[in-house]
């Protein structure tokens, strides 16, 4: 059975690469994942992975993002850290460049010609 995650915030704040970001923390099974976002960024989209499900209960890893994205926040510092306070993961951003996107050919959201799709490894 899995834990509940609960997104806290701390009511700490920091002005991050000039966004007003407040720090939230997630605590399960002895760690803890201290993050810090804004509401002034779209929503985070983390990166989907092509593997499946692991066994076991759900990493604090793979559950985060989802927590930002029903409060509408993009983390610009999040860092796992476990039990005896040991950092065992960091996603910082380090610059944002605010710029309209021109795509004038159509290719700019399209997969590389050399592209291939690869099915998850069996189990």
């Amino acid at each position: 059975m899995s834990e509940k995650m609960e997104l806290k915030a701390t009511g700490k704040k920091e002005k991050i690469l000039g966004f007003d970001c407040e720090k939230f923390e997630v605590e399960v099974r002895g760690e803890t994942m201290e993050i810090w976002a804004t509401d002034k960024l779209l929503p985070f989209q983390p990166y989907l992975r092509g593997q499946g499900r692991r066994f076991g209960p759900p990493m604090i890893e793979e559950q985060w993002p989802a927590l930002l994205a029903v409060k509408n926040l993009f983390p610009l510092r999040a860092i796992l850290h476990s039990d005896g306070g040991t950092v065992r993961s960091r996603f910082e951003v380090k610059s944002i460049k605010p710029e309209k996107i021109e795509d004038k050919d159509g290719r700019l959201f399209q997969p590389p010609v050399d592209y291939t799709k690869t099915q998850p490894l069996p189990y």
